[in-house]
């Protein structure tokens, strides 16, 4: 394929749409700033506030300055978004600042190594500006050095030969980040803070409002005389009030009824504010502070919630448990086709959750329901006394709800799978008696969560991206909650990392939309490949390189009290679905049973595991965790 960053889009830009965006009812904006310099964060995000206040007053239009200033800030070019209705947001060609075009190359003088650039604005390039020269087969970057203007043309000094007719790019504006740093400069310091000082019987009062309307006030204990010689300017008074470094506070505004012949010294003066600073804190800490009794409820909860969690301190137990156990017995397993549904039942599975896929040429909305009725009935037959559950795609269009109601009036399903809070709600509306199950996509990380959807959900697919000790903290922060959905984790598969509107294997011809064939599709990124698949949308779905595989942890899974684990066998055809079922199937007994050869035994199956994994095996988050997790 020609283009070199196939996943890389072009930079999201609502900017000119603003009023329309606040006209929707959306009521809040997120700027993506990180892996950004704080330079980006202050310019973009005061661009956006300035924009929105003035749409909240009436008096706002786009301004080509605020434009160019978000172009220079970083862009790789911008898009409005399928938001929008931009259907092609991909910028393939590159995957680093653009910056702004500026003008071309007229000509270059190899004698004095110096390009004539020829404008095409009035945007000028100054010292210590960054620019980059495009022509192809060839890229030229230099930070500016000196310009000079002659017969017309920009002249600058240029290492290396750049061709005439080159574009000329500006990706670097030293006078984009004085203006940044002028905004982080100006940007409040902490707390904001009023203070008002007075004074009774010569005896300084300081008070200070706080953010809530609240006021803190404290006397001084000294007096401040007539000066004899040199009073306190205000000046004076005024400077070493505002002095709150090393705290959360930055003084707003002082206001004071001095009348300037006043003596004090300014050693008072800041033991003074010091004083004040303190009880403010205080007020502010009283003020979001629990009452004691809701304080030792909680004391006592967290105790019990202690000495009910796995392992030291809460986390998951480092040794594997020889006691039997009957946690994570349930067997799950997701499959594609009915090939695949007829593995995991001959391998021993409890569930499939069946997402199963009539391909991209059949559009057809009668087609469509019938391919679906007619694959969930002779997937019942298949399943027997298993429980089957329709598994609903991970993005849904507003179009499949109204169908798959309607296959539901008929289906002889135990329950659907969703991915999404909106498809929860249309489940919810299309039958309202089945069972409903929460997949990966949810990406269920706590106890709160697990609260906020039990009910409706029966059971919670918890994140793959949790470590042990996090599930092991979820789970018996679950066991509290007075209508809890039975919780499960993914042990086995290739994880889905990603989800893409864009249809990645189209980009080596139109066949690749409508070829069903099952041909495997990979992208490949150094000495990693991962796995590709489209959807009946033909939206991308791209896997991780290596399989999730958890077979030797079954002892710790099962001792944190989960219901049940899942394998994913989606894509992977009947005879894996089949011997990977009968594998885990047995890593339960193992663990069930116990014993001293427990560790060994399921390291035996593990290495039957291998061959059958896709691209090899790894734990995951399971083991380590994220690099910044949070303890």
């Amino acid at each position: 394929m020609p283009e070199k960053f196939l996943l890389s889009t072009r930079d999201l830009c609502v900017y000119r749409h603003l009023k329309e965006i606040v006209r929707s009812g959306v009521v809040s904006l997120k700027i993506e700033g990180r892996m950004k310099s704080p330079e980006y964060v202050a310019v973009v995000t005061s661009i956006y506030r300035r924009a929105l206040d003035g749409i909240d007053r009436g008096d706002w239009s786009p301004s080509r300055e605020d434009e160019m200033a978000l172009a220079l800030a970083f862009n790789r070019s911008f898009t409005k978004g399928h938001l929008l209705g931009e259907r092609d947001v991909m910028g393939r060609e590159m995957s680093d600042n653009r910056g702004v075009l500026i003008g071309s190359v007229s000509s270059f003088d190899s004698r004095k190594s110096e390009a004539a650039v020829r404008l095409s604005g009035s945007l000028a390039p100054e010292k210590g500006d960054g620019l980059v020269f495009q022509s192809p087969g060839q890229e030229v970057g230099l930070v500016v050095q000196r310009t000079e203007v002659k017969d017309g043309l920009l002249r600058m000094k240029v290492k290396e030969r750049v061709r005439p007719g080159a574009r000329v790019y500006l990706t670097g504006s030293t006078a984009l980040s004085r203006k940044a740093a002028q905004i982080i400069d100006s940007a409040p310091a902490g707390i904001p803070l009023d203070l008002y000082l007075s004074w009774q019987e010569n005896r300084p009062l300081l008070q200070a409002l706080l953010p809530d309307g609240k006021k803190v006030a404290v006397l001084a204990s000294f007096l401040m005389e007539k000066a004899k010689n040199q009073p306190l300017t205000r000046q004076q008074v005024e400077s070493q009030l505002r002095r709150t470094g090393g705290t959360a506070f930055a003084i707003r505004k002082i206001e004071m009824d001095y009348s300037g012949d006043l003596f004090a010294p300014l050693g008072a003066l800041n033991q003074l504010r010091r004083q004040l600073l303190e009880k403010v804190e205080e007020a502010l800490l009283a003020g979001r502070r629990p009452e004691k009794e809701k304080v030792e409820v909680a004391r006592a909860l967290w105790q019990e919630m202690l000495s009910l969690m796995p392992g030291p301190s809460g986390g998951a137990s480092s040794s594997p448990p020889t006691r039997k156990t009957a946690a994570a017995s349930f067997l799950s397993v997701y499959a594609a086709s009915l090939e695949e549904v007829k593995g995991a039942v001959a391998g021993g599975c409890d569930r499939v959750y069946l997402e199963p896929s009539l391909g991209r040429r059949i559009k057809d909305d009668g087609a469509r329901e019938d391919g679906f009725t007619k694959i969930l009935s002779e997937a019942r037959a298949i399943c027997g006394s298993k429980q089957l559950l329709w598994k609903w795609p991970r993005i849904c269009r507003s179009e499949f709800f109204s169908l798959a109601g309607r296959v539901l009036a008929g289906a002889e399903v135990d329950g659907v799978m969703v991915e999404n809070v909106g498809a929860l709600q249309a489940a919810l509306e299309c039958r309202p008696a089945v069972p409903i199950y929460g997949g990966m996509g949810l990406n269920v990380c706590n106890h709160l969560t697990v609260q906020a959807l039990s009910p409706p959900l029966s059971l919670i697919t918890l994140s793959p991206e949790l470590s042990a000790r996090q599930l092991a903290a979820v789970v018996s922060a679950s066991r509290f909650l007075p209508q809890a959905s039975s919780l499960e984790l993914v042990v086995q598969g290739s994880l889905e990392v990603m989800v893409a509107e864009d249809c990645i294997p189209c980009l080596a011809g139109p066949h690749a939309a409508t070829d069903d064939s099952g041909q495997f599709w990979g992208l490949q990124d150094m000495r990693r490949v991962f796995p590709l698949q489209l959807d009946d949308d033909s939206r991308t779905h791209i896997f991780n390189s290596v399989e999730t595989c958890l077979l030797d942890q079954m002892p710790r899974i099962a001792a944190m009290g989960l219901d049940g684990v899942a394998l994913d066998g989606r894509g992977r055809g009947e005879a894996y679905a089949r011997e990977m079922t009968e594998i885990y199937r047995r890593a339960i007994e193992l663990t069930e049973r116990g014993g001293e050869r427990l560790e060994q035994d399921l390291q035996e199956l593990k290495e039957k595991v291998v061959p059958l994994a896709l691209g090899g095996i790894t734990y995951g988050h399971f083991v380590k965790g994220l690099r910044d997790e949070i303890d």
